[in-house]
Protein backbone atom coordinates (compact mmCIF):
# COMPACT_ATOMS: atom_id res chain seq x y z
CA UNK A 1 0.00 0.00 0.00
CA UNK A 2 1.41 3.56 -0.68
CA UNK A 3 0.59 5.68 1.35
CA UNK A 4 0.31 9.63 1.30
CA UNK A 5 -0.90 12.70 3.26
CA UNK A 6 -4.32 14.08 4.04
CA UNK A 7 -5.20 15.74 1.54
CA UNK A 8 -5.07 19.57 2.74
CA UNK A 9 -1.66 19.01 5.00
CA UNK A 10 1.81 19.70 4.18
CA UNK A 11 5.12 17.94 5.16
CA UNK A 12 7.78 21.10 5.50
CA UNK A 13 11.14 19.96 4.49
CA UNK A 14 14.75 21.16 3.58
CA UNK A 15 15.02 24.03 2.39
CA UNK A 16 11.37 25.70 3.32
CA UNK A 17 12.10 24.03 7.02
CA UNK A 18 14.91 26.74 7.58
CA UNK A 19 13.06 29.55 6.68
CA UNK A 20 9.89 28.79 8.89
CA UNK A 21 12.65 28.28 11.54
CA UNK A 22 13.89 31.71 10.70
CA UNK A 23 10.57 33.30 11.24
CA UNK A 24 10.37 31.41 14.24
CA UNK A 25 13.17 32.62 15.39
CA UNK A 26 12.44 36.41 14.33
CA UNK A 27 9.13 35.96 16.20
CA UNK A 28 10.30 34.92 19.87
CA UNK A 29 12.60 37.48 19.84
CA UNK A 30 10.86 40.04 19.34
CA UNK A 31 7.84 38.73 21.26
CA UNK A 32 10.70 38.04 24.39
CA UNK A 33 11.68 41.28 24.15
CA UNK A 34 8.26 43.35 24.18
CA UNK A 35 7.73 41.12 27.41
CA UNK A 36 5.54 38.38 25.96
CA UNK A 37 6.43 34.56 27.36
CA UNK A 38 5.43 31.42 25.19
CA UNK A 39 2.53 29.03 26.30
CA UNK A 40 1.78 26.07 24.45
CA UNK A 41 -1.67 24.70 24.18
CA UNK A 42 -3.05 20.78 23.43
CA UNK A 43 -3.85 20.86 20.10
CA UNK A 44 -7.61 18.90 20.95
CA UNK A 45 -10.33 20.39 23.13
CA UNK A 46 -14.22 19.90 24.14
CA UNK A 47 -15.95 21.18 21.52
CA UNK A 48 -17.89 23.42 23.78
CA UNK A 49 -15.14 25.56 24.19
CA UNK A 50 -14.99 26.59 20.64
CA UNK A 51 -18.78 26.83 20.56
CA UNK A 52 -19.10 29.17 23.34
CA UNK A 53 -15.79 31.59 22.52
CA UNK A 54 -16.42 31.63 18.75
CA UNK A 55 -19.63 31.08 18.56
CA UNK A 56 -22.26 28.69 17.08
CA UNK A 57 -23.01 30.95 13.87
CA UNK A 58 -20.00 31.48 12.78
CA UNK A 59 -18.33 29.64 9.70
CA UNK A 60 -15.77 27.78 11.68
CA UNK A 61 -17.80 26.07 13.98
CA UNK A 62 -20.55 25.79 11.35
CA UNK A 63 -18.81 24.35 8.88
CA UNK A 64 -15.01 24.27 9.49
CA UNK A 65 -14.05 22.58 12.88
CA UNK A 66 -13.04 19.23 13.02
CA UNK A 67 -14.80 17.20 15.87
CA UNK A 68 -15.26 14.02 17.39
CA UNK A 69 -16.38 11.81 20.17
CA UNK A 70 -13.68 10.00 21.95
CA UNK A 71 -14.05 6.82 23.86
CA UNK A 72 -15.87 8.27 26.49
CA UNK A 73 -18.36 9.97 23.76
CA UNK A 74 -17.04 13.44 25.01
CA UNK A 75 -17.46 15.91 21.73
CA UNK A 76 -13.59 17.04 21.29
CA UNK A 77 -12.41 19.22 18.62
CA UNK A 78 -8.97 20.27 17.04
CA UNK A 79 -8.25 23.49 17.49
CA UNK A 80 -9.00 25.94 15.05
CA UNK A 81 -7.78 28.85 16.39
CA UNK A 82 -5.75 29.64 19.28
CA UNK A 83 -7.64 32.53 21.74
CA UNK A 84 -9.71 30.08 23.05
CA UNK A 85 -7.77 27.75 24.39
CA UNK A 86 -5.09 30.74 25.70
CA UNK A 87 -8.19 31.74 27.67
CA UNK A 88 -8.96 28.75 29.24
CA UNK A 89 -5.16 28.33 30.30
CA UNK A 90 -5.46 31.71 31.96
CA UNK A 91 -7.77 30.77 33.99
CA UNK A 92 -7.29 27.01 34.39
CA UNK A 93 -3.51 27.90 35.01
CA UNK A 94 -4.51 30.96 37.98
CA UNK A 95 -2.43 33.38 35.22
CA UNK A 96 -4.60 35.94 36.42
CA UNK A 97 -2.65 35.75 39.86
CA UNK A 98 0.84 36.97 37.80
CA UNK A 99 1.31 40.63 38.60
CA UNK A 100 0.87 43.34 35.96
CA UNK A 101 -0.61 42.51 32.54
CA UNK A 102 -0.41 38.86 31.13
CA UNK A 103 1.49 38.73 27.42
CA UNK A 104 1.49 35.34 25.87
CA UNK A 105 2.73 34.40 22.51
CA UNK A 106 2.18 31.09 20.81
CA UNK A 107 2.98 29.27 17.59
CA UNK A 108 1.76 25.75 16.28
CA UNK A 109 -0.80 24.12 14.05
CA UNK A 110 -4.29 24.74 13.88
CA UNK A 111 -7.09 23.25 11.93
CA UNK A 112 -10.16 23.78 9.88
CA UNK A 113 -12.35 21.71 7.61
CA UNK A 114 -12.17 23.89 4.51
CA UNK A 115 -11.44 23.67 1.27
CA UNK A 116 -7.55 23.76 0.97
CA UNK A 117 -6.35 26.46 -1.26
CA UNK A 118 -2.87 28.40 -1.79
CA UNK A 119 -1.85 29.35 1.36
CA UNK A 120 -4.62 28.01 3.27
CA UNK A 121 -4.22 24.38 3.91
CA UNK A 122 -6.65 22.13 6.72
CA UNK A 123 -3.97 21.91 8.93
CA UNK A 124 -2.06 25.43 8.81
CA UNK A 125 0.07 27.00 11.29
CA UNK A 126 0.00 30.33 13.48
CA UNK A 127 2.21 32.89 14.95
CA UNK A 128 0.25 34.85 17.52
CA UNK A 129 0.37 36.78 20.59
CA UNK A 130 -2.08 37.34 23.44
CA UNK A 131 -2.46 40.92 26.13
CA UNK A 132 -4.77 40.14 28.60
CA UNK A 133 -5.61 42.18 31.48
CA UNK A 134 -6.41 45.73 30.31
CA UNK A 135 -8.83 48.00 28.96
CA UNK A 136 -6.52 50.96 27.55
CA UNK A 137 -6.39 51.75 24.15
CA UNK A 138 -2.61 52.21 24.50
CA UNK A 139 -1.87 48.13 24.54
CA UNK A 140 -4.28 47.94 21.31
CA UNK A 141 -1.64 50.15 19.69
CA UNK A 142 1.38 47.99 21.08
CA UNK A 143 -0.10 44.52 19.28
CA UNK A 144 -0.91 46.45 16.10
CA UNK A 145 2.61 48.07 16.26
CA UNK A 146 4.11 44.54 16.87
CA UNK A 147 2.66 43.60 14.03
CA UNK A 148 4.23 45.81 12.17
CA UNK A 149 7.16 45.42 13.93
CA UNK A 150 7.16 41.61 13.36
CA UNK A 151 6.83 41.89 9.65
CA UNK A 152 9.38 44.82 9.33
CA UNK A 153 11.63 42.19 10.84
CA UNK A 154 10.85 39.71 8.94
CA UNK A 155 11.20 41.61 5.71
CA UNK A 156 7.88 41.67 4.17
CA UNK A 157 6.96 44.72 1.98
CA UNK A 158 3.86 45.62 0.75
CA UNK A 159 1.33 45.17 3.56
CA UNK A 160 -1.37 47.34 4.52
CA UNK A 161 -3.18 48.01 8.07
CA UNK A 162 -6.55 47.93 8.52
CA UNK A 163 -8.70 48.60 11.38
CA UNK A 164 -12.30 49.52 12.51
CA UNK A 165 -14.11 49.57 15.66
CA UNK A 166 -16.87 47.19 16.86
CA UNK A 167 -17.73 48.79 19.78
CA UNK A 168 -18.94 46.71 23.27
CA UNK A 169 -21.58 44.31 23.17
CA UNK A 170 -24.58 46.95 23.59
CA UNK A 171 -22.75 48.72 20.69
CA UNK A 172 -22.69 45.36 18.86
CA UNK A 173 -26.54 44.67 19.60
CA UNK A 174 -26.86 48.44 17.89
CA UNK A 175 -24.94 47.38 14.73
CA UNK A 176 -26.86 44.25 14.14
CA UNK A 177 -30.15 46.06 14.12
CA UNK A 178 -28.80 48.95 12.31
CA UNK A 179 -27.53 46.31 9.82
CA UNK A 180 -30.61 44.64 9.19
CA UNK A 181 -32.23 48.02 8.37
CA UNK A 182 -30.28 49.10 5.86
CA UNK A 183 -29.38 45.47 4.10
CA UNK A 184 -32.99 44.96 4.32
CA UNK A 185 -33.50 47.89 1.77
CA UNK A 186 -31.57 45.92 -0.84
CA UNK A 187 -31.58 42.13 0.43
CA UNK A 188 -32.79 40.49 -2.86
CA UNK A 189 -29.89 41.82 -4.46
CA UNK A 190 -27.00 40.22 -2.02
CA UNK A 191 -25.70 36.25 -2.94
CA UNK A 192 -27.56 33.43 -1.52
CA UNK A 193 -24.90 33.15 1.43
CA UNK A 194 -25.71 36.40 2.88
CA UNK A 195 -28.91 36.23 2.68
CA UNK A 196 -28.74 32.99 4.99
CA UNK A 197 -26.31 35.30 6.91
CA UNK A 198 -28.85 38.26 6.90
CA UNK A 199 -30.60 35.76 10.19
CA UNK A 200 -28.20 33.89 11.39
CA UNK A 201 -25.09 36.55 11.53
CA UNK A 202 -25.81 39.91 10.37
CA UNK A 203 -22.32 40.82 10.51
CA UNK A 204 -20.76 38.41 8.37
CA UNK A 205 -22.73 40.20 5.28
CA UNK A 206 -19.94 43.10 5.62
CA UNK A 207 -16.93 40.79 4.99
CA UNK A 208 -18.77 38.87 1.87
CA UNK A 209 -16.03 39.00 -1.02
CA UNK A 210 -18.91 38.79 -3.97
CA UNK A 211 -18.22 41.86 -6.11
CA UNK A 212 -22.05 42.17 -6.28
CA UNK A 213 -22.68 42.42 -2.06
CA UNK A 214 -19.58 44.74 -1.93
CA UNK A 215 -21.35 47.51 -4.70
CA UNK A 216 -24.56 46.60 -2.50
CA UNK A 217 -23.28 47.65 0.36
CA UNK A 218 -21.30 50.67 -0.94
CA UNK A 219 -24.41 51.71 -2.42
CA UNK A 220 -26.44 51.39 0.78
CA UNK A 221 -23.56 53.67 2.28
CA UNK A 222 -23.13 51.23 5.65
CA UNK A 223 -20.71 52.68 8.51
CA UNK A 224 -21.50 50.90 11.20
CA UNK A 225 -19.28 53.95 13.78
CA UNK A 226 -22.75 55.79 13.54
CA UNK A 227 -24.28 53.82 16.13
CA UNK A 228 -21.29 52.92 18.57
CA UNK A 229 -21.20 54.83 21.62
CA UNK A 230 -19.15 57.82 22.61
CA UNK A 231 -16.95 55.49 25.07
CA UNK A 232 -16.11 53.21 22.52
CA UNK A 233 -15.38 55.96 19.57
CA UNK A 234 -13.19 57.63 22.51
CA UNK A 235 -11.30 54.61 23.06
CA UNK A 236 -11.44 54.20 19.31
CA UNK A 237 -9.73 57.69 18.14
CA UNK A 238 -7.08 57.53 21.54
CA UNK A 239 -5.97 54.09 19.20
CA UNK A 240 -5.28 55.72 16.47
CA UNK A 241 -3.77 59.04 18.18
CA UNK A 242 -1.55 56.27 19.34
CA UNK A 243 -0.87 54.43 16.25
CA UNK A 244 0.30 57.52 15.19
CA UNK A 245 2.50 58.57 17.73
CA UNK A 246 4.23 55.01 16.95
CA UNK A 247 4.65 55.78 13.50
CA UNK A 248 2.17 52.74 12.49
CA UNK A 249 0.29 53.86 9.25
CA UNK A 250 -3.18 52.39 8.83
CA UNK A 251 -6.36 52.79 6.93
CA UNK A 252 -9.74 52.52 8.06
CA UNK A 253 -11.80 50.03 6.83
CA UNK A 254 -15.66 50.24 7.51
CA UNK A 255 -16.60 47.00 6.91
CA UNK A 256 -13.98 45.41 8.45
CA UNK A 257 -15.38 42.79 11.60
CA UNK A 258 -13.76 39.61 11.16
CA UNK A 259 -15.38 36.59 12.05
CA UNK A 260 -15.45 35.22 15.43
CA UNK A 261 -18.39 36.35 17.77
CA UNK A 262 -15.76 37.35 20.59
CA UNK A 263 -14.37 40.46 18.96
CA UNK A 264 -15.27 43.92 20.79
CA UNK A 265 -13.91 47.41 19.89
CA UNK A 266 -10.76 47.19 17.68
CA UNK A 267 -10.39 45.11 14.90
CA UNK A 268 -7.63 44.92 12.39
CA UNK A 269 -6.59 43.20 9.89
CA UNK A 270 -3.01 43.07 7.82
CA UNK A 271 -3.49 42.42 4.00
CA UNK A 272 -0.79 42.07 1.21
CA UNK A 273 -2.01 42.13 -2.40
CA UNK A 274 0.74 39.44 -3.34
CA UNK A 275 -0.78 36.65 -2.62
CA UNK A 276 -4.16 37.08 -4.66
CA UNK A 277 -7.20 36.31 -3.41
CA UNK A 278 -6.38 35.04 0.05
CA UNK A 279 -4.51 38.44 1.17
CA UNK A 280 -5.14 38.57 4.74
CA UNK A 281 -1.48 37.46 6.62
CA UNK A 282 -2.37 38.67 9.55
CA UNK A 283 -5.85 40.00 11.72
CA UNK A 284 -6.81 40.42 15.39
CA UNK A 285 -8.80 42.85 17.72
CA UNK A 286 -9.89 43.34 21.32
CA UNK A 287 -12.03 40.52 23.37
CA UNK A 288 -12.67 42.32 26.54
CA UNK A 289 -15.78 39.87 27.40
CA UNK A 290 -14.11 36.48 26.51
CA UNK A 291 -12.59 35.67 30.04
CA UNK A 292 -15.71 37.08 31.88
CA UNK A 293 -17.73 34.66 29.56
CA UNK A 294 -15.34 31.67 30.35
CA UNK A 295 -16.04 32.05 34.34
CA UNK A 296 -13.53 35.00 34.98
CA UNK A 297 -13.53 38.22 35.89
CA UNK A 298 -14.56 41.13 33.56
CA UNK A 299 -10.89 41.39 31.27
CA UNK A 300 -9.69 43.10 28.67
CA UNK A 301 -7.84 41.61 26.07
CA UNK A 302 -6.40 41.97 22.93
CA UNK A 303 -4.41 40.00 20.38
CA UNK A 304 -3.15 38.99 16.92
CA UNK A 305 -2.32 35.46 15.23
CA UNK A 306 -0.44 35.76 12.10
CA UNK A 307 -0.56 32.90 9.17
CA UNK A 308 3.20 31.22 8.73
CA UNK A 309 2.14 30.01 5.12
CA UNK A 310 1.24 32.78 3.94
CA UNK A 311 4.43 34.74 5.34
CA UNK A 312 6.51 31.82 3.91
CA UNK A 313 5.15 32.40 0.67
CA UNK A 314 5.58 35.76 0.51
CA UNK A 315 9.52 35.07 1.73
CA UNK A 316 9.65 32.07 -0.56
CA UNK A 317 13.00 33.01 -2.25
CA UNK A 318 14.92 32.98 1.10
CA UNK A 319 14.18 29.41 0.83
CA UNK A 320 15.89 28.60 -2.11
CA UNK A 321 19.28 29.47 -0.52
CA UNK A 322 20.30 26.39 0.90
CA UNK A 323 22.34 26.78 4.09
CA UNK A 324 25.86 26.53 2.85
CA UNK A 325 28.46 23.47 4.08
CA UNK A 326 31.55 24.36 5.25
CA UNK A 327 33.57 21.42 5.42
CA UNK A 328 32.89 18.10 4.19
CA UNK A 329 35.48 15.56 5.71
CA UNK A 330 36.74 13.07 3.35
CA UNK A 331 38.81 9.53 4.21
CA UNK A 332 41.27 8.08 2.54
CA UNK A 333 40.78 4.95 4.01
CA UNK A 334 38.59 3.79 7.48
CA UNK A 335 41.69 3.10 9.48
CA UNK A 336 41.50 6.77 9.85
CA UNK A 337 37.75 7.14 10.87
CA UNK A 338 38.08 7.13 14.56
CA UNK A 339 40.26 10.40 14.26
CA UNK A 340 38.16 11.91 11.43
CA UNK A 341 34.93 11.60 13.70
CA UNK A 342 36.59 13.49 16.62
CA UNK A 343 37.61 16.32 14.21
CA UNK A 344 34.35 16.14 12.93
CA UNK A 345 32.56 16.85 16.49
CA UNK A 346 34.88 19.18 17.08
CA UNK A 347 34.35 21.39 14.16
CA UNK A 348 30.52 21.04 15.02
CA UNK A 349 31.27 21.72 18.75
CA UNK A 350 32.64 25.16 17.70
CA UNK A 351 29.94 26.32 15.15
CA UNK A 352 31.26 24.83 11.55
CA UNK A 353 29.01 23.38 9.90
CA UNK A 354 30.71 19.90 8.82
CA UNK A 355 29.90 16.63 7.27
CA UNK A 356 31.07 13.49 6.11
CA UNK A 357 30.48 10.33 4.24
CA UNK A 358 28.71 7.31 6.34
CA UNK A 359 28.39 4.78 3.74
CA UNK A 360 32.39 3.93 2.80
CA UNK A 361 32.23 5.20 -0.48
CA UNK A 362 35.41 5.67 -2.44
CA UNK A 363 37.83 8.29 -2.64
CA UNK A 364 36.38 9.40 -5.57
CA UNK A 365 33.11 9.11 -4.81
CA UNK A 366 33.28 11.14 -1.52
CA UNK A 367 34.47 13.71 -3.82
CA UNK A 368 31.58 13.94 -5.86
CA UNK A 369 29.02 13.94 -3.00
CA UNK A 370 31.32 16.67 -1.40
CA UNK A 371 30.70 18.29 -4.80
CA UNK A 372 26.70 17.72 -4.81
CA UNK A 373 26.51 18.95 -1.25
CA UNK A 374 28.02 22.50 -2.29
CA UNK A 375 30.33 22.00 0.47
CA UNK A 376 32.66 25.23 0.55
CA UNK A 377 35.71 23.05 1.29
CA UNK A 378 36.79 19.51 1.74
CA UNK A 379 38.92 18.12 4.56
CA UNK A 380 41.17 15.46 3.37
CA UNK A 381 42.66 12.95 5.66
CA UNK A 382 44.83 10.21 3.82
CA UNK A 383 48.11 8.35 4.72
CA UNK A 384 50.52 10.87 4.07
CA UNK A 385 48.38 13.53 6.34
CA UNK A 386 48.60 10.71 9.15
CA UNK A 387 51.87 10.76 9.21
CA UNK A 388 52.21 13.95 9.52
CA UNK A 389 49.45 14.55 11.87
CA UNK A 390 48.23 17.21 8.86
CA UNK A 391 44.87 17.65 7.38
CA UNK A 392 44.61 18.66 3.51
CA UNK A 393 42.05 21.38 3.05
CA UNK A 394 41.01 21.74 -0.60
CA UNK A 395 38.63 25.14 -1.67
CA UNK A 396 36.26 23.27 -3.88
CA UNK A 397 35.38 26.89 -5.43
CA UNK A 398 39.11 27.51 -6.75
CA UNK A 399 40.85 24.11 -6.75
CA UNK A 400 43.71 24.99 -4.01
CA UNK A 401 45.05 23.49 -1.06
CA UNK A 402 46.57 23.82 1.62
CA UNK A 403 48.12 21.48 4.54
CA UNK A 404 47.47 22.42 7.84
CA UNK A 405 48.65 20.93 11.21
CA UNK A 406 46.24 19.23 13.27
CA UNK A 407 46.47 21.61 15.93
CA UNK A 408 45.84 24.81 13.96
CA UNK A 409 43.01 23.20 11.62
CA UNK A 410 39.89 24.84 13.66
CA UNK A 411 42.48 28.49 13.73
CA UNK A 412 42.74 28.29 9.99
CA UNK A 413 39.03 27.21 9.06
CA UNK A 414 37.60 29.58 11.01
CA UNK A 415 39.41 32.56 9.62
CA UNK A 416 38.69 31.61 5.95
CA UNK A 417 34.85 30.46 6.90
Amino acid sequence: MKYQKLRGTEDIISPQIELWQEIESISRDLFEVSGYKEIKTPIVEFLQLFQRSIGKNTDIVEKEIFQFQDRSERKIALRPEATASIVRAYLECGLYQNPGLTKLYYIGPMFRAERPQKGRKRQFYQVGIEAIGSLNPEIDAEVIWLVKKLLDNLGVDDFRIEINSLGCDDDKIKIVDYLKGEISKNLDHFCQNCQNRFERNVLRVLDCKNPDCKSCLKNLKIDIKTVICKNCMQHYNEVKSLLTVLGVQYEENKYLVRGLDYYTRTVFEVLNYNLGAQNVICAGGRYDNLVEEMGGKPTGAVGFALGMERIAMLLEDRSKKKIELDIFLILQDRMFLKEALKELINLRENGIYAEMDYQSRSLKSQMRLANEKKARYVLILGQKEWEKGEFCLKDMKTGSQINIKKEKLLEVINRII
